[in-house]
């Protein structure tokens, strides 16, 4: 799909969505006429309205109106009765990636941030650093920044590029951050063999003319000359922690050495700092630009988020949903507290449960305890054998102190009742379980 083939009027199926409602927002703007739908109001759909765009709560056929092409995700089946009407009609359908293409491919220059973990965060931090340059660009971020995640604008684009359903061979970048490459869609890739075979493939979509930063790890994946791997042409120094917040020193391939002090917790950010620096001097932007940008990076919601909750300590919600990122998680804490670190966790989709049983286990051993809430099914149906419960007695059996809790009312009592003041709690996960915030 090319942005000269997208029609005037567009209905979004699932238009609440962190990832459609920023092409909603970001058509509307450019003067086409958008519609929307979603099962249940939330902030976006709020957002939407306010924009001035139609967004109807429930499906119903009649919600594609006079639509000359419908959008929908890939959580939206083709028996949505939207979805079905636009196919009785004959009104062409496309997927959110199809779309997502199409208005990337229509910038000059085109920035995208793939990897299994940290590409909402970098992403963000690239928006950063170009809104600290003052140069003119659109955003697609796959999590709310600064209570938007869409940024409107002209001059380039930035936009996550996820490896789910291979969804990123829409994409053609002229620059690409490539993070890492884990196997994390059981559902979608049979290995890490094949997840990096699929990342090789879209890093080959690069302009010939382009760039990619990528670690030193994954350089096979992008063997040609015009690449910088962020890991080894960049040399960190003089690492500490300041409330768990990273300062440093990083001395750049031109000989400089600049000082970063960074505001998000954690030493994955210091990666993915190094990630952003090397961006930004490929995109011939001096380094000086990352180091102030990354000092007023604020995070990103549901990535490390503080949630003050009365009668209790420090309590975090993240959206850590794969064993490495959930280990990472539990470092983190660990490293900003002298008191214990107690985890809330709903594991995300029963494919992944299933694939990294043991990990999902063994991610919580330096934790003081973990409670596992049942399995957010997301786009899945249940698998055998597969489900919180058992989880929970593995991780006991392998001398973790673990147990189950049924739903969110029982995890909120389970965290009154077990944590003290100096206690970090980690609400963990990539579903609903951040409205147990609203219950705290």
């Amino acid at each position: 799909m090319r942005m000269d083939e997208i029609p005037r009027r567009v209905h979004f199926v699932g238009c609440g969505g962190v990832g459609m409602s920023g092409l909603a927002e970001h058509l509307h703007r450019s003067g086409y006429v958008v519609t929307g739908s979603d099962r249940a109001a939330n902030d976006r759909t709020a957002h939407l309205r306010q924009l001035g765009i139609d967004v109807r709560i429930g499906h119903d056929a009649a919600n594609i109106g006079d639509a000359e092409l419908v959008v929908r995700t890939s959580a939206v089946s083709t028996a949505n009765v939207e979805v079905a009407q636009a196919a009785r009609s004959g009104v062409p359908v496309a997927l959110r990636e199809e779309l997502l293409g199409a208005v990337f491919d229509d910038f000059d220059a085109r920035i995208a941030v793939c990897g299994t973990h940290g590409k909402t965060t970098v992403t963000a931090m690239l928006h950063q650093v170009l809104r600290q340059a003052g140069l003119d660009h659109a955003a697609f971020i796959g999590g709310v920044y600064r209570g938007n995640n869409y940024f409107y604008g002209k001059g380039c684009v930035v936009a996550e590029a996820c490896e789910f359903n291979r969804s990123f061979y829409n994409l053609h970048p002229t620059l690409c951050v490539c993070l890492n490459a884990e196997h994390d869609h059981p559902d979608c890739y049979r290995d890490v063999e094949d997840v990096r075979r699929a990342f090789a493939c879209f890093l080959s979509n690069v302009s010939e003319t382009g760039c990619v930063v990528l670690p030193a790890q994954l350089k096979g994946l992008f063997p040609h000359r015009n690449r910088v791997l962020f890991d080894k042409s960049y040399a960190v120094s003089d690492l500490r922690f300041a409330n768990g917040r990273p300062i440093f020193d990083v001395a750049t391939p031109s000989g400089k050495t600049l000082h970063f002090e960074l505001s998000v917790p954690g030493e994955h950010n210091v990666r993915n700092a190094l990630a952003v620096i090397a961006a930004t001097e490929a995109l011939g932007l001096p380094a000086e630009t990352a180091a102030e940008a990354l000092r007023l990076f604020e995070g990103v919601d549901r990535r490390w988020t503080e949630v003050r909750v009365e009668g209790l300590g420090k309590v975090v919600l993240d959206y850590a949903h794969h064993p490495t990122e959930l280990a990472c998680s539990v470092a983190t804490a660990k490293s900003l507290t002298k008191g214990r670190v107690l985890c809330v966790f709903q594991p995300h989709t029963y494919s992944r449960t299933k694939a990294f049983w043991t990990d999902f286990a063994e991610c919580f051993r330096k934790a003081d305890a973990v409670a596992y809430l049942p399995v957010y099914s997301a786009r899945e149906k249940p698998i055998g054998g597969v489900n919180s419960y058992l989880l929970a007695q593995s991780a006991a059996e392998r001398g973790i102190n673990a147990c189950f809790l049924p739903d969110l009312l029982s995890a909120k009592q389970w965290i009154f009742g077990n944590a003290a003041p100096d206690d970090i709690v980690l609400i963990l996960g990539a579903g609903d379980v951040d409205r147990l915030t609203e219950l705290l």
